[in-house]
């Protein structure tokens, strides 16, 4: 019956279509439970998903490859599966997945499967590599069956072509091979070693002409020092990759030759004017021929024109080498320098060093014979500092050597003695080498000092306590909230200080603790505590020894004071606006996340000094935004996030400051400690901010020259700053 208009009725109650079919042409059982299908079908499936079957699911991984008749491909089940099932898709599309046309338990029939289905051998071998061997989450006999399934498959599905008949073990360690090959070419190749296990390694490959087979088969030679301690009787074949396919060296059963130690060098050292291929390739057939350490120095004793000698070779606690000596190669017949050791150190410094010169070596070398006529006065560039990273474990109880290897790929050997360095005590000394004027003192900064002396600890927090005297000044220390530390060198410096502090509410509010070397201080302590009575101010003179710089002065006053919030605060810096402290403590109240605040700092000309903002360059000279606009910039509001505080002065809880660890940091120079300060507060958790409403005077006060060490280490402190911030913005 039709409706009268003529139309006919809406379908209702209809099947949904059926889901598309995968058909499973094989199903291999692992070890484990698990099971890897061969499967073909006509449309794309799912590359992940799950899998649901009448007893349960389990999670469905695949790939596959587009072939004439449809898709081929091969998927992994968490499970035991034999019977039909139904795949899904994040998106919840299904799949219909047949019954299996036959189940099995061998890799062959995987290899079979994917050389009848027309599947790229490399690629299926990745997808068990990354599907069953490189999974940290199994249990360890599980892992192994698993990968001797794995190895079993390379074995089947890699085609013949070539013959191994040469194995040896030299006195490099490693595994040499020698055979022919029909279409592995010469270069760096991946390896892999069938030997009862799988094993994988980058290798270098040499070939040679051999008159005994037909071209384009060759002679080759392959060479990997990481395989390390084989047993050559259970190497079973090579596999190499080339486009895509998987090609297999056999060893020649019955006939294979086992060569090792010396037998096995001087077996490479025969064939080398043989081989041919790139010069790494070549090279690394030239190392198994080297001479050997032989555990004394043979530098001494030769007749070349070559001398070298280190004066130290320091070692950091990360490891880090740093080695400072000189070299006297007139011809140029070194070609590497290498700090080794018997337990696997290889540290080269050939493209690591900084030149210095060295003029005393002509008049040392002058009468030696080996030199005659080939020194050149205007050349001293003969020293040198180099840095080279290293594992601790590769020097410590080892036996270290020099090894040079000169233009002829012969060898020369010297014991070395490594000193750890634990402690920054003795930079000044260590240093010491380091000119002031070298013109590329920048290049040594960044690229052999800096990197080397990030791995030196930090300098401890000094401990003051038993060489400090403490003076209450004025009314005394009576305790306060907010504790005020101050460093200073002259009487000059605190008048000012003192002034505008009389009167007013920071004088009520605060304790003062100032702090000085005994020297400095010397005939001050009278004066001051008439001038603390006269102000009206409350607190104390912290009195530490001669020589402590300015960080372990103020860590001295921090730990002699109370309060639990600390102004730290330069005398070169005097507030211009009234009730400023309150303001700051307000301001500090707002600051999500809380840490550190410094008020604005202008220049008594009015210009800018500090205004917060995120910094631009490195070094103590990064500047600010507004850095020398005019004050009237400055605009008026709540505090601003900044990427560090101002050096001269901070407003920051106590509880604040010692979980960044304290006001000594990691750096060298007292002069970056601000930034290093703010970098370890921004670690823990914590923010620095300039005040919106609290502005200070910036006093350019004269400074004194600094020695050429301080300098050293303030280029050092802003290399490592460098290095950090590029560590932060790199992707």
């Amino acid at each position: 019956m039709t409706p009268a208009d003529g139309s006919t009725f809406p379908a209702t109650g209809l099947a949904p279509p059926p889901p598309a079919h995968i058909e499973i042409l094989v199903c291999i059982v692992l070890p484990g439970g698990r099971s890897l299908f061969g499967l073909k079908a006509q449309t794309d499936f799912p590359r992940e998903g799950t899998v649901h079957w009448s007893a349960g699911h389990a999670r469905w991984q695949a790939d596959f490859w587009r072939r004439d008749a449809g898709l081929a491909g091969i998927a992994l089940v968490e499970t035991a599966l034999c019977e039909r099932a139904t795949v899904r898709d994040a998106e919840g599309s299904a799949l219909r997945i047949g019954a299996p046309g036959r189940i099995e338990i061998s890799p062959v029939a995987l290899a079979n499967f994917a050389r009848e289905s027309g599947l790229p051998p490399r690629a299926v071998l990745d997808f068990l590599l990354r599907m069953l061997v490189d999974r940290p989450d199994l249990p360890a006999q599980e892992a192994c069956d698993l990968r001797a399934f794995t190895a079993g498959f390379l074995d089947s599905v890699a085609t013949p072509d070539g013959f191994l008949e040469i194995l040896a073990q030299p006195e490099t360690d490693g595994l040499f091979a020698q055979g022919w090959s029909m279409s592995l070419p010469a270069g760096r190749c991946r390896i892999a070693k069938l030997d009862g296990n799988l094993a994988f390694c980058e290798a270098e490959v040499t070939c040679f002409a051999r008159d005994d087979i037909l071209s384009p088969a060759q002679g080759v030679a392959i060479f990997s020092r990481d395989w390390r301690g084989q047993d050559l009787a259970a190497v079973q074949a090579l596999v190499f990759d080339t486009d895509g396919q998987l090609r297999r060296l056999e060893v020649v059963r019955g006939a294979i030759q086992h060569l090792t130690g010396e037998a096995g060098s001087a077996h490479v050292a025969q064939m080398l004017p043989r081989l041919t291929g790139p010069e790494t390739a070549r090279r690394a057939m030239r190392r198994i021929c080297r001479p050997r350490y032989p555990g004394h120095d043979t530098i001494g004793g030769t007749s070349l024109p070559v001398a070298t000698a280190f004066e130290a070779v320091f070692q950091a606690p990360d490891g880090g080498l740093l080695a400072i000596g000189w070299l006297l190669d007139p011809l140029a017949r070194v070609e590497r320098i290498i700090l080794k050791s018997d337990a696997g150190l290889y540290a080269p410094l050939q493209d690591r060093w900084h030149a210095v010169p060295r003029p005393d070596l002509h008049e040392g070398f002058a009468k030696d014979p080996r030199f005659s006529r080939l020194l050149d006065p205007r050349d001293t560039m003969h020293g040198f500092i180099a840095y080279a990273p290293a594992s601790r474990a590769k020097v410590e109880d080892a036996e270290v050597y020099l090894e040079l290897v000169l233009d002829d790929n012969s060898c020369l050997f010297r014991p070395v003695t490594i000193t750890p360095l634990a402690s920054r005590d003795r930079l000044p000394g260590i240093l010491s080498p380091v000119s002031p004027q070298d013109p590329a003192l920048g290049p040594l900064v960044e690229r052999v000092l800096a990197p080397f002396l990030a791995g030196l600890p930090a300098a401890p927090p000094p401990v003051l306590a038993r060489r400090t005297a403490t003076i209450d000044l004025g009314s005394g220390a009576p305790s306060r909230d907010i504790a005020a530390v101050m460093p200073f060198r002259s009487l000059a410096q605190l008048q000012p200080v003192f002034a505008l502090l009389s009167g007013t509410p920071e004088a009520e509010t605060l304790s003062l603790t100032l702090v000085s070397t005994r020297s400095a201080a010397c005939g001050l302590v009278d004066k001051l505590d008439e001038a603390f009575r006269f102000y009206g101010l409350s607190g104390r003179l912290l009195l530490v020894p001669d020589g402590e710089g300015s960080l372990a002065q103020i860590e001295g006053g921090i730990a002699a004071s109370d309060g639990s919030r600390l102004l730290l605060w330069d005398p070169s810096v005097l507030p211009a606006t009234s009730n400023w402290l309150a303001r700051l403590a307000r301001e500090a109240q707002w600051m999500r996340p809380p840490g550190l605040i410094s008020p604005r700092l202008v220049y008594e000309d009015g210009s800018v000094c500090f205004s917060g903002g995120e910094e631009r360059g490195s070094g103590a000279e990064a500047m600010c935004p507004q850095l020398g606009y005019p004050a009237e910039w400055l605009s008026q509001g709540r505090p601003s996030r900044a990427a560090s505080g101002a050096p001269e002065i901070a407003f920051i809880g106590r509880a604040d400051l010692e979980a960044a660890g304290g006001f000594s940091g990691r750096l060298f120079d007292d002069r970056m400690a601000h930034r290093d300060l703010a970098d370890r507060l921004h670690a823990a958790g914590a923010g620095t901010w300039c005040s919106g409403s609290v502005t200070f005077w910036a006093l350019q006060e004269p400074r004194g020259t600094n020695d050429f060490f301080t300098s050293l280490m303030a280029k050092v402190d802003r290399a490592l700053m460098a290095a950090r911030s590029k560590e932060r913005h790199s992707p």
